[in-house]
């Protein structure tokens, strides 16, 4: 469901070609069911590799920081690579390089890091595995390295500007306070690229929505979908910001001619509801006048049974 909503599409490396990295962050790897199907995505657009290395490719970022008796596996079992040289992995290191079309994994775990790892190697015989780089680390690290990098590599902007510019084609959140890291990766986003957050409930997708529109980063927001059960395309939900109608505006004074013979408290209860959200959606910018609520409500369709919302935002261009 996730990897249709992003919408990828690659084509084949021709002879000569040049064509742009198509370069994918997921934070938040788990057990790397997400990230194998995002490497199948975009498979067509890298050659064969190599034969992989025996030992792990994971990466793990400076500054993390390891839980309590968390047993930290970096390097474990390995030898540093300036004292035994690799062919193998001189070759597929060289292979990466010239990728077309690379998953980026984020996970602060390296335990679900190797599980990943684990797992998508042993899916046939790991024909998707050179499709993804393994990180250990906050995501918000990983930003800062991949600045940092691509500022010394000379990957930088080739016409005059920004020291770096943006090089990711999508960005899927899917990590406990999703909402805090969308700052963070917006920067890193190209234009028209997706940003997809997956949370358990529907308030929390709110709470992206109220920051995004704090920090006035330029998202616009495309859907919000429940997740249903089996093969379920999920149901779209109406998550935005919206002007409250104003009791002194003549217009919310109107009752419903159907209320005329209401009670007192019937009366009551209707003139409230005519105080209700105004329709007119404000685009996630502050509204000009009146009282600014979140509208959180279910579209028309088919009720079903979810598990979890995904909300997917659109880049804009900087106001």
């Amino acid at each position: 469901m996730i990897a249709s909503l992003l919408d990828i599409h690659v084509n084949t490396p021709a002879a000569g070609e040049i064509q742009p990295t198509t370069e994918i962050l997921e934070s938040g790897t788990g057990h790397g069911s997400l990230t194998l199907h995002l490497a199948r995505a975009i498979h067509a657009a890298n050659t064969t590799p190599p034969p992989r290395p025996s030992r792990s490719q994971i990466n793990y970022l400076e500054g993390r920081v390891t839980r309590p008796g968390e047993k930290d596996t970096e390097q474990a079992g390995e030898e540093p690579a300036e004292q035994t040289a690799d062919p193998a992995q001189e070759e597929w290191d060289a292979w990466r390089a010239q990728r077309n079309a690379v998953i980026h994994t984020v996970d602060v775990s390296p335990k679900f890091s190797a599980l990943a790892e684990k797992n998508i190697r042993g899916f046939r015989r790991g024909i998707y595995a050179g499709n993804i780089d393994f990180y250990v680390g906050p995501v918000e690290n990983w930003i800062a390295q991949q600045k940092q990098q691509r500022k010394k590599t000379g990957l930088a902007s080739l016409t005059g500007g920004n020291p770096v510019d943006p090089f990711l084609s999508h960005v899927i959140l899917d990590m406990p306070s999703s909402n805090l890291r969308i700052p963070h990766v917006t920067p890193m986003l190209k234009r028209d690229g997706l940003l997809v957050v997956f949370m358990p409930s529907i308030t929390q997708i709110g709470e992206c929505l109220q920051l995004i529109r704090d920090h006035r980063l330029p998202l616009v927001q495309e859907k919000v979908i429940e997740l249903g059960s089996g093969m379920s395309g999920g149901r779209i939900w109406d998550v935005r910001f919206a002007t409250k109608k104003s009791g002194a505006d003549p217009s919310s004074w109107a009752v419903p001619s159907d209320a005329e013979g209401a009670t007192p408290v019937e009366a009551d209860e209707q003139s409230a509801a005519s105080d209700a959200i105004s329709e007119v959606s404000t685009l996630e910018e502050p509204p000009k006048g009146g009282e600014s609520v979140l509208v959180c409500r279910p579209k028309v369709g088919v009720r079903i049974q979810g598990g979890g919302f995904v909300a997917v935002w659109r880049r804009i261009e900087d106001r």
